[in-house]
């Protein structure tokens, strides 16, 4: 992992000089940038400064066990900051803040995205590690931090849901040698994969049903896709929890090359897209055509509109 041409000094410089920092990341929380903005406000608090941590979007459950998760907020009241670090996200308009877009406060991105559009006045990208808390742990070695239990609970929790439990393409050695320090620092690989990926609610286990009965094939685009209504997740009680990890199990069709969910939240109508390496598709260029983005193996979008069912074809209008 070529870290040295990565802009720490200058990131550390930033965080140096200031006192109160806003933490912040993308709409709708997830293992590796919420793990990520948690191990950093620890470091912050350290070094003796100020951070707020404010997300648009609840805390799943599955990611309730995460030290101090109760210290984010929801709302920004103000901007008296010295300093804004960005996770895991390509632009200031993906925290879903309309405060945080031509921000003139000085800030720092930590993402890992290939179509991240170095918005920041520091930006930390590299698409090649397996996370942003991969990356934000080398970020903490290079500045010396002492690397505590709950920040590797952090960190760790963040390398193993992006990874899939290191079952992703994206799983490197590096990836591998990070997580075994982690360990050796005191987190427990056992716990955040029951709390992660373990547990599955009645909701859940009736949501990916009725995901597999709407599931359909392709054999043009060789696509395997599922559509869920809102109509359906009121039926069955499920919330978009409750649908984590069921793109990829429809991206185990081996007759596919790659899947796509659709759901229907509000007026927006969200996409997840996944493949895998040898099946050669960039779905972060399907996600770019509908104003999204991603990886090349998983990626995402939301336009909006309302799924319609006419017989058995499905449309967005």
């Amino acid at each position: 992992m070529k870290t040295n041409k990565l802009p720490f000094k200058k990131a550390l410089e930033l965080i140096n000089n200031s006192n109160r920092v806003l933490l912040t990341m993308h709409e709708g929380p997830d293992g590796d940038d919420l793990g990520s903005l948690l191990a950093m406000r620890y470091f912050l608090k350290q070094l003796g400064k100020e951070p707020t941590a404010i997300i648009k979007g609840d805390v799943p459950d599955n990611l309730s066990f995460l030290p101090d998760v109760n210290v984010i907020k929801q709302e920004i009241d103000h901007l008296n900051f010295d300093l804004v670090i960005f996770f895991g996200c390509n632009l200031a308009a993906r925290t879903g803040f309309k405060q945080l877009e031509n921000l003139k406060l000085s800030s720092i991105s930590f993402d890992h995205h290939p179509d991240n559009q170095e918005f920041a006045i520091v930006n930390v990208v590299d698409p090649e590690t397996s996370a942003v808390a991969e990356l934000v742990y080398y970020f903490l070695e290079f500045a010396d931090a002492e690397l505590t239990k709950e920040m590797a609970t952090c960190l760790l929790t963040g390398i193993f849901t992006d990874t899939g439990g290191f079952k992703h393409a994206n799983t490197s050695s590096e990836a591998l040698e990070v997580a075994a320090h982690l360990l050796k620092k005191g987190a427990r690989i056992d716990k955040i994969a029951i709390q992660t990926m373990g547990k599955k609610r009645p909701s859940a286990i009736k949501a990916w049903a009725k995901g597999l009965e709407n599931a359909r094939f392709d054999p043009e685009k060789k696509m395997v896709f599922s559509v869920l209504t809102e109509e359906d997740l009121r039926e069955i009680g499920a919330t978009d929890e409750d649908l984590d990890g069921f793109v990829e199990l429809l991206n185990n069709m081996p007759q596919s090359r790659f899947a796509l969910l659709l759901r229907q939240d509000g007026d927006v109508v969200r996409g997840s897209l996944r493949s895998e390496p040898q099946k050669k598709v960039d779905v972060s260029k399907i996600a770019k055509s509908f104003g999204g983005g991603g990886h090349k193996l998983a990626s995402g979008f939301k336009i909006k509109g309302k799924l319609k069912k006419e017989g058995d074809a499905w449309s967005i209008q």
